[in-house]
């Protein structure tokens, strides 16, 4: 893939959606986005798989010697993500592929601002093209993070320990004190804070 990819990568018929049609994002098998994206395309089923640019270190053994150099790839967005508008007949169809995990649902209050997210993501994929942008979802050990929802809603955190997927130990700031908490952030929306 190349950079042209990208840039004929997006149809816009994606987010015109007639009676029987519903666009949702769907979560595919480990590294099975490209293969998704062209089982999509071989069925007619209108997809949009986000792209960017990564490097990637290729590996070459030549007369004995090995040699390694950086090179420039097109790799999904996100890892086991694809979008798809998919009507009644497409939604069993698209299981035959042997790479959806599951259909992930958009509650109806979510459509207007799951579109507007898909817009933005779009750009971002364009702005990629000519820009090194770096995508970094997680917040690490050690970094600061901000909690926008729930009751922890307005503070701020470190991550301190990742124990295991869905638990997280953390430390809070609270009049000059830490309080050291066990948080599961699938039940938060969280952002890296600012330094």
């Amino acid at each position: 893939m190349d950079s042209g990819d990208i840039e004929s990568n997006f149809d816009k018929a994606l987010l015109e959606l007639g009676p029987d049609e519903i666009l949702r994002p769907i979560h595919t098998l480990p590294l099975h986005e490209l293969r998704l994206r062209q089982f999509c395309v071989d069925n007619g089923i209108v997809c949009y798989l986000p792209l960017r640019k990564v490097w990637k270190v290729v590996r070459q053994r030549h007369g004995g010697r090995e040699y390694s150099y950086p090179r420039e790839v097109i790799a999904p967005m996100f890892k086991s993500y694809l979008f798809a508008k998919l009507n009644s007949e497409q939604r069993s169809l698209i299981f035959r592929s042997k790479s959806v995990n599951r259909i992930l649902n958009v509650g109806e209050s979510f459509l207007e601002s799951f579109y507007g997210e898909i817009r933005m993501i779009r750009r971002i994929e364009l702005i990629g093209i000519k820009e090194p942008l770096d995508f970094n979802a997680e917040i690490k050990e050690g970094e600061k993070f901000l909690i926008e929802t729930g009751p922890w809603q307005g503070t701020y955190g470190w991550l301190v320990k990742k124990e295991k997927r869905f638990l997280w130990t953390v430390e809070i700031e609270c009049v000059g004190q830490f309080v050291r908490a066990e948080i599961n952030p699938s039940k938060y929306k969280m952002s890296r804070a600012e330094e």
